[in-house]
């Protein structure tokens, strides 16, 4: 038990101190790594290692999805939780066909993520987070997710 609570309070510690922007890039850096793991144990066979990691990068998308402001509600907001949503709902799918190609737009879809938010957010740190998704998703960075001309102003499907 005494080496339970010491590897908890090292955690605890380890990432005292940081903002939460870096917290962030660190998730992604953690989903990136996961899903890479992932794809080495589909190639290799390695049923253990391919589950065990995929279900550690499902994990981290969750908490990125739960770490986007519940408070906002603006469209670039709805669009980064629609896109994190897909890749969630898709990634559960790769347990059961081993699809590359699926575990592969995940791939892209988070490592475009991370790009924003290094390069937006992390380099600028002021302004609004939303704004600088939406900016980038503007830019054709990542496709859209949501059609502001449907006339109920849902999501519609998105294969990641």
């Amino acid at each position: 038990m005494a080496a339970y609570q010491q590897v908890n309070q090292y955690l605890n510690h380890h990432y005292e101190g940081m903002d939460p922007e870096q917290l962030i890039l660190l998730l992604y850096n953690g989903a990136l790594s996961r899903l890479r793991l992932t794809r080495e144990g589909i190639k290799e066979s390695d049923v253990k290692k391919k589950g065990e990691n995929l279900s550690k990068a499902i994990a981290i998308i969750s908490e990125l999805n739960a770490s986007v402001d519940s408070k906002m509600d603006d469209e670039s907001t709805q669009f980064l939780r629609g896109l994190y949503t897909a890749i969630l709902t898709e990634l559960p799918k790769i347990a059961l066909n081993n699809d590359l190609k699926t575990l592969k737009q995940a791939e892209t879809y988070i490592a475009k993520l991370k790009e924003i938010w290094e390069n937006d957010v992390m380099a600028k740190k002021k302004g609004s987070i939303p704004t600088l998704v939406k900016e980038a998703a503007d830019k054709q960075a990542l496709p859209p997710a949501f059609n502001k001309n449907s006339s109920n102003g849902n999501f519609h499907s998105i294969s990641v």
